[in-house]
């Protein structure tokens, strides 16, 4: 599997993990703690589940939060972020090349022991419109990262490992460089 059918693959997945990961506009997110997360993915109701690891430190979730951000302000023509009782709701409108996203998420968690989102929408541009029920579930296992996965490390099924700081920069979705 080639850099770009990789990308092009994992694009909306990615799209959803790095532009859930950012709040724009005032209110943030809180850091998610320094470790190593497991994060199980749920796609519509008859769909298997999607576990990844994500190898997480203070600097990757900054840069990754910054990503996110960077791509809210330029791919999200209507956004709005708001904070009711102990959940951020976001509701936006993204477009990424010819994927256009209209999405309506809503996290809960402490960043420290777990998090959770929902996300609803409708993703067109990949052919036939779709209606999106995504769940993401993410715990936090550990301090340390197992060995040979480094900071920002995402392994995704089937034994792929992508490197955040590769995926912002083959994607274009960073206005700065990378500062992990």
């Amino acid at each position: 599997m080639n850099l770009k059918m990789t990308s092009r693959t994992l694009s909306p997945v990615l799209f959803l993990v790095f532009a859930v990961s950012a709040a724009a506009d005032p209110i943030e997110l809180p850091a998610r703690k320094p470790g190593y997360w497991e994060i199980v993915m749920t796609h519509k109701e008859n769909a298997p589940p999607m576990t990844l690891h994500a190898c997480i430190d203070a600097a990757t979730d900054k840069a990754m939060m910054d990503a996110g951000t960077d791509a809210m302000q330029s791919m999200c023509s209507e956004r709005q972020v708001k904070r009711e009782g102990d959940a951020y709701v976001w509701d936006s409108t993204c477009t990424m090349e010819s994927m256009k996203t209209t999405s309506h998420v809503v996290i809960t968690g402490d960043f420290q022991s777990a998090y959770q989102m929902t996300i609803s929408g409708e993703i067109s541009g990949l052919g036939v419109p779709q209606k999106i029920v995504t769940t993401q579930k993410a715990k936090w296992l550990s301090d340390a990262c197992p060995a040979g996965v480094k900071a920002g490390d995402l392994q995704m099924p089937g034994g792929l490992t992508v490197n955040a700081s590769d995926m912002i920069k083959s994607l274009g979705v960073a206005k700065t460089p990378w500062r992990p």
